[in-house]
């Protein structure tokens, strides 16, 4: 008996995986979805915090705001006021700077300095870029030492000098913080604490006739020396008597 042509064929051998992607035209690349997940992960948690940033600068900025007490017990009618909401007139406690909050405190009791002037600067000066140092400070000079009263009673009443210290913006804080802001402050010489309200409000009915710190230190020193010279008439007659 003859064998048949299928009988004399060897069994084909089944095809692996491999093999039947690649007759199939499956190369068998795959991405790998790994790397995007944790990428997407780390976009939420980035986005998270910059939203959590940006809302909570927000919420710190609002409870900054500042409430005023028309009569305190403790004399102090608000606390940590940011600078550029002083007032002229206003006695500040804690002071440390002309970009720092204080308190503000009644004038009858011992504070740090007091607000003589809070005034941005004309619009003809503010216009376009830096003016530079010396029309800035000149306008700054002239309202802190010129255009300012001080009542006359109680700088006379102060037996210890006192300075009217100016803040006004340099080049750095006009360009970069839009800072067009002067502020005069008046303090005492040695650092020590003052009492007493030394703006004059310009009373109509008041006695007090304004003043400036020029011509107190000139009676001062008028003072001073006409008690120099009787303390040495005093010393020459008593040398005369001793002769």
């Amino acid at each position: 008996m003859s064998e048949s042509p299928r009988d004399n064929e060897a069994p084909q051998q089944p095809l692996s995986r491999r093999d039947r992607r690649a007759a199939a035209g499956d190369t068998g690349f795959r991405l790998n979805a790994i790397p995007f997940l944790i990428a997407g992960i780390v976009v939420v948690i980035v986005t998270a915090g910059l939203l959590w940033w940006f809302l909570g600068r927000e919420d710190a900025e609002e409870a900054a705001e500042w409430t005023w007490t028309e009569d305190p017990a403790d004399g102090v009618h608000a606390r940590d006021v940011p600078a550029e909401d002083w007032e002229a007139g206003w006695c500040l406690t804690g002071f440390s700077d002309a970009d720092s909050p204080a308190n503000v405190i009644s004038c009858e009791r011992n504070y740090d300095v007091q607000v003589l002037l809070q005034r941005e600067m004309e619009d003809d000066v503010t216009d376009g870029e830096y003016p530079g140092d010396d029309i800035v400070a000149g306008n700054a000079n002239q309202w802190c030492h010129e255009e300012i009263e001080l009542s006359a009673e109680a700088v006379e009443a102060v037996d210890t000098e006192l300075q009217i210290e100016l803040w006004h913006p340099s080049e750095s804080t006009w360009n970069n913080d839009d800072d067009r802001l002067v502020t005069c402050f008046l303090s005492r010489t040695d650092g020590e604490r003052l009492s007493g309200d030394f703006l004059l409000e310009g009373d109509a009915d008041s006695d007090d006739e304004g003043t400036d710190l020029d011509e107190v230190d000139e009676d001062r020193e008028d003072t001073e020396s006409d008690d120099e010279d009787e303390n040495d008439d005093a010393e020459t007659d008593q040398d005369s008597d001793e002769e």
